[in-house]
This record gives C-alpha cells, structure tokens and sequence, in this order.
C-alpha cells in the first residue's frame, strides 16, 4: 500500500524485502543487475541505488563494487533485531518511528501467522485467539452505544490477539521485541478515533482470520494479516505524518 510520504525507493524497498523475507529470493543470491531492477520497477536507476541502501542498512543485503547485491540473510531474527536498533539508537521524527514500529508489527505478525500451522500446540493458542476474537465481536454493539468500556474492551482483546499470536512462535528474540515496542505503538493506536463501522469491520477480520488459522488456510491467514494491519498503519501515518 503506497502513501503520499513515502518514496519511490522505500516501495520498491519494501518489495524486494518482501521477497526476500518470504524465501522468494534465497540467502547467498544475487540479485538482478540494478538496470533489469529498474526495468522491472519501471524507474530510473537513482530510486534502485537508493532502495538497494536501506535493504543494506537492515542487514538483507550485501553491496559490492562491481558486483550485484547479494542476499545477505532471510532471518527474520536479524532483520527485526537490526531494525529495532536502528529505532532506539537512532534521532528520527515520531511519523518515521511510527512507520517503522508498524513494519516491524507486520514483519512478525505476518510471519507469525505463516508458521502457525506447523505448531504442535496450535489448538491451545487458536482458542485463545477465538476468545480474544469473540471478546471483539461483543464489544462492537456497545461502541455502537458510544460507552467507552466497550472500546477499552475491544482495544484490550485487540491487544492480546496479536500478543497471542506472536507468542505462539516460541521465538523469544522477536517476543522480546515485540514485546517491548508494542506499548508505545499500542498507545498511538489508541489516541487514534476510528468509526464504529471501521472497529466492526476489524472485529470481523479477526474472525476470519480466526477461521482462516483453524482450516490451515495459511496463504489466506497472512493476507488478512497484512489487510488488517496495513489498514491500521494508513491511520497510524495519518495521524502521526513524517515531518522529516
């Protein structure tokens, strides 16, 4: 999803990071030359230099003179790592921080919910994510009525699905990470005013995806993933732009 604030060569960042994070481009490869990357992408060269640096500086890739960019690694370990200390250490506006805590929500997230049926105990962390979800449900006649402790319900059951969800990897590296940048993402979304219709709809996908992670429908579970959260992350840029 593109937004106005955001450069040709941050999207095109995002796609070969997708590709690489996915599998689709292996550890150890090399990518295409930087003018088939910018026929591909339909740009000029500039936009590729400049996509192909942040991929660098989050650990994917490798840049050599005279050679084409070479996978570094499709850890999502290190790439969550690398970007979270990129966000303590470095002095960036609160829009960019805010873009950067909502990727790293759907990096793991989305992975999250590609490896959930492979767990062992799946059945246990997926009744926790229907009652979470059920919680959602019930929640959105009382927003309907505007009484706020239907919406503290709904943000707090909101809350521990995803908390649910990225624990169930096991994977204490991005537990820990998650764990201690979703409070300050929690509350942006929270200062956030969204429509009853708009918070309903989100009960919804929750359900879906819900329905989605217990057929083992994982392609789909990923892509309700990614529409629920790139949806909140439109909000979240909207009400915190990037001033930089």
């Amino acid at each position: 999803m593109n937004y106005p604030s955001e450069t040709k060569s941050s999207r095109i960042a995002k796609a070969l990071e997708t590709m690489i994070l996915d599998n689709t481009l292996k550890t150890g490869s090399f990518l295409p030359s930087q003018q088939k990357l910018a026929d591909q992408f339909q740009t000029s060269s500039r936009p590729i230099r400049e996509a192909l640096k942040l991929l660098e500086a989050k650990g994917l890739v490798t840049i050599t003179q005279g050679r084409r960019a070479q996978i570094r690694s499709n850890s999502l370990d290190q790439y969550v790592g690398s970007l979270s200390i990129k966000l303590v250490n470095s002095p960036i506006s609160t829009g960019k921080l805010m873009r950067n805590l909502m990727q790293v929500r759907i990096s793991v997230a989305t992975s999250a919910a590609r490896e959930f049926t492979r767990l062992e105990n799946r059945a246990a962390y997926l009744a926790q994510l229907w009652k979470a979800s059920n919680t959602m449900e019930a929640a959105v006649p009382l927003i309907y009525k505007k009484d706020a402790e239907g919406l503290k319900m709904f943000q707090d059951a909101e809350n521990e699905f995803h908390h649910i969800l990225i624990n169930a990897n096991g994977n204490q590296i991005l537990c820990s990470i998650y764990d201690n940048l979703a409070p300050l993402l929690v509350s942006a979304l929270n200062a956030i005013k969204f429509t009853p219709a708009q918070i309903e709809k989100r009960a919804k996908d929750y359900t879906y995806l819900c329905e989605a992670l217990q057929n083992g429908q994982t392609d789909l579970a990923v892509a309700l993933v990614l529409v629920t959260l790139t949806t909140l992350e439109s909000k979240v840029l909207d009400r915190y732009p990037d001033e930089s």
